[in-house]
């Protein structure tokens, strides 16, 4: 039986190092695996979030031994936010949506096209540019060889067990000594994104992610002391007491009072009035535009804009596009950079080649039509760049048109005297 890619990494003999000591250990044959069969993973720690555990979450992730799984236990929590998940899935969709190839001497190749369109390709692109949210990633690829038949794996490492820092994945998250995936051999199946003290953006929208809870939370309790009508009761003797009090108790589950007539009752709202619950709206609202800005660089792409013009949308929408922009050229350096070299270890002829993506510069559909068009009114452009462009069907030779099929209808008789037209009776 051929040896698999699996097989062969379970011979590699593979050490474990101490960021204190920098000593290595050898790993016993038993304890050889993948690396992620080396993490020992846990649940997250679910609970409430407020501004002082986030600080020292941060704190804990700066230490010199790189403890972020506090950080990454509040990240997860964090992400339960719907409207920060769907900031971080359009940046990401719009680079996972476009068609990726590999040009070698002027030609696509077919062997690593196959690549880009299967699951594991599609896991790595997003992990990638994950590591810009996160901070840092670290995956393993077992991806099949040219012309077998494997089905390829990629492994996101647990972060909260990779240490950037010292290049070692911890068996548990507060270890401080693991496999040194830097080191061969686990750098042949290894890639890692991202800078070592790089924390992510998620880091900068936590504290809007909680102001934002805490404001719902707020509005909530607000709603159910003023959102029903109170209801004020008096008596003056103790049996009228206690038939108010056995009525109004089963009349509904809105608040009441029963007191002695004497007894005053007042609220003191400083917002009251019809707009007085406006101040957790605007302190929503103004959190979920930070954290627009902060993952978009823009707060006009996502929600509608009441008091902008047309320009200043238009600005907006360019600085997205730049940080677009910017994440392309980012997850090409990775795959020309990384990815090849992992590519060439395997087998693929990927030397003198390039990936790219297929819609070349990035420009939406109409906007290139549009530059096009003036640019064929300048210099003559080939027939076929129209249809392989813009996908459209050439026709073969000898083949028909709908428009040549279809006769041109007779022009009007601009002879017949006008007047009111005839019936066919006779006068």
């Amino acid at each position: 039986m051929a040896e698999t890619i699996n097989d062969k990494y379970r011979r590699l003999k593979m050490e474990t190092v101490d960021i204190k000591t920098e000593d290595t250990t050898k790993v016993s044959a038993d304890q050889q695996g993948v690396v992620i069969n080396h993490v020992t993973v846990r649940p997250n720690v679910r609970q409430s979030q407020d501004i002082q555990k986030w600080r020292l979450a941060l704190m804990a992730a700066e230490q010199r031994t790189q403890q972020r799984s506090l950080l990454y236990d509040l990240y997860t929590e964090i992400l339960l936010d719907g409207r920060l998940k769907q900031l971080i899935n359009q940046r990401i969709a719009r680079i996972t949506n476009t068609p990726i190839s590999f040009h070698k001497d002027g030609k696509v190749d077919d062997a690593i096209k196959d690549l880009t369109r299967k699951k594991f390709f599609k896991k790595f692109l997003r992990w990638s540019l994950e590591s810009r949210f996160w901070g840092h990633s670290l995956m393993e690829l077992y991806w099949p060889a040219p012309g077998s038949a494997e089905v390829g794996v990629s492994n996101l490492i647990p972060r909260k067990h990779v240490k950037p820092k010292f290049g070692i994945v911890t068996q548990n998250a507060y270890d401080i000594s693991g496999l040194p995936y830097r080191q061969d051999p686990l750098n042949r199946f290894c890639i890692e994104v991202g800078d070592p003290d790089d924390l992510g953006l998620i880091l900068e929208c936590c504290p809007h992610v909680i102001f934002k809870r805490g404001g719902f939370g707020d509005w909530a309790e607000f709603a159910e002391v003023f959102g029903m009508p109170f209801r004020w009761a008096t008596y003056n003797n103790e049996p009228s007491r206690q038939i108010l009090e056995q009525a109004l108790s089963q009349a509904g589950a809105a608040g009441y009072v029963v007191a002695p007539e004497d007894a005053k009752l007042e609220f003191f709202n400083p917002t009251a009035g019809s707009s007085s619950n406006d101040i957790f709206r605007f302190l929503i609202a103004a959190c979920n535009e930070e954290m627009s800005v902060t993952i978009l660089g823009n707060s006009m792409t996502t929600t509608e804009a009441k008091h902008s013009g047309y320009a200043q949308s238009e600005t907006q929408m360019k600085t997205q596009d730049e940080l677009h922009k910017d994440d392309r050229e980012f997850i090409l350096s990775i795959l020309n950079e990384d990815l090849t070299r992992y590519l060439a270890g395997l087998g693929y002829q990927v030397e003198g080649g390039v990936f790219a993506f297929e819609d070349g510069d990035g420009l939406s559909l109409p906007a290139r039509l549009d530059i096009d068009i003036k640019v064929a009114g300048m210099v003559p452009i080939p027939e076929d760049y129209w249809y392989e462009k813009y996908m459209i069907p050439k026709p073969e030779h000898g083949e028909v048109m709908e428009d040549e099929e279809t006769e041109p209808a007779d022009p009007p008789n601009t002879n017949e005297p006008k007047g009111k037209p005839k019936t066919g009776k006779k006068s």
